[in-house]
């Protein structure tokens, strides 16, 4: 059913709330209710974000450790929800839950056990955990409260963490990974385990992002509708900056390989990419005429973010798929 005026005010100020980064001096959970309702829309796009990084991490061949997965700063429980649906995360038997607010992991902890009634559901902190969920918090934190989340992410074995992909948040995310990568190897979006090409500075003006295809129905249901008019949301604009991490040894990529960061500048007959690798991040040019097939596909945004290319004098000269 489309939504009432009383449940867009309600999204509207926790909208704000997020825009202004104001959400993190006080609980916002104030309801069921209120969770439920930002589970079927905010929550959902968050959802559709996850999709890209856990079929990303699949097709790498990767898979979570073994032991308890903690979701942190839970919420609705979205993420582990979208990730315990991923053939990655078979290994995990235990899930726990932590968020300042009781009324979040009570919520979340009645979604998860509806669909995954054969695991074992906790409400913990970080300290026993082997892989950790963060999605959506940066904005929230102060400098000390991330310092002491750092500290702590430390021993787990594998970190999953996604952000909106706003500038500020991603750069933040982008210190964070400096700070990590000495305990953990890089898993995604990073093809290399150098220092981040991001931090040269003629590329202040960059941030590092990606984008999610939303489903079918946020463009055939009512319900997305009228959200998109009540905030003047392009559903079609689902963007996010995202790092994962593992002590573990990572499946090796090709040589040469690459990742498209943002959307390319498309021309009449090439297009201009924003490319990282070890060597840090540079434009190339990639020709219509070289690639007929791959400047279609990157018109029709279904050419993939990772793969192997070389580079000539800023012009794509050979590309595999990895």
């Amino acid at each position: 059913m489309p939504f009432t005026n009383d449940e867009l005010q309600q999204l509207a100020h926790l909208r704000k709330g997020f825009l202004n980064a104001t959400n993190g001096l006080n609980d916002y959970w104030t309801s069921e209710e209120r969770l439920a309702l930002y589970d079927e829309t905010f929550a959902e796009r968050i959802g559709w974000k996850w999709n890209v990084v856990l079929e990303d991490l699949e097709a790498r061949g990767w898979q979570l450790p073994e032991g308890t997965l903690i979701d942190w700063g839970c919420g609705t429980g979205i993420a582990s929800r979208k990730l315990l649906q991923s053939p990655i995360a078979s290994a995990i038997r235990t899930v726990a839950l932590y968020d300042r607010s009781s009324l979040a992991v009570n919520f979340a902890s009645k979604k998860l056990s509806s669909l995954f009634p054969h695991l074992a559901i906790t409400h913990g902190d970080i300290s026993n955990a082997s892989t950790v969920l963060i999605s959506h918090v940066l904005n929230e934190l102060t400098d000390q409260h991330l310092s002491d989340l750092l500290h702590r992410l430390k021993k787990a074995t594998a970190i999953l963490w996604v952000e909106p992909s706003q500038k500020p948040i991603a750069s933040r995310l982008v210190e964070v990974r400096e700070i990590l990568r000495k305990e953990f190897h890089l898993v995604a979006p990073c093809p290399h385990q150098q220092r981040c090409g991001m931090l040269a500075p003629e590329h202040a003006r960059h941030w590092c992002h990606h984008f999610a295809m939303p489903p079918t129905e946020a463009f055939t249901e009512s319900k997305w509708a009228k959200f998109r008019d009540a905030f003047s949301i392009d559903l079609r604009d689902l963007s996010l900056s995202y790092l994962v991490l593992d002590k573990r040894p990572v499946p090796p990529l090709p040589t040469h390989t690459k990742r498209r960061i943002g959307n390319a500048r498309l021309y009449k007959g090439s297009a201009s990419l924003l490319l990282c690798d070890e060597h840090g991040v540079a434009e190339a040019e990639l020709t219509k005429r070289d690639f007929p097939d791959l400047f279609k596909a990157l018109k029709k945004d279904t050419m993939p973010s990772l793969f192997s290319a070389e580079v000539e004098h800023g012009r794509i000269i050979n590309f595999n798929r990895v």
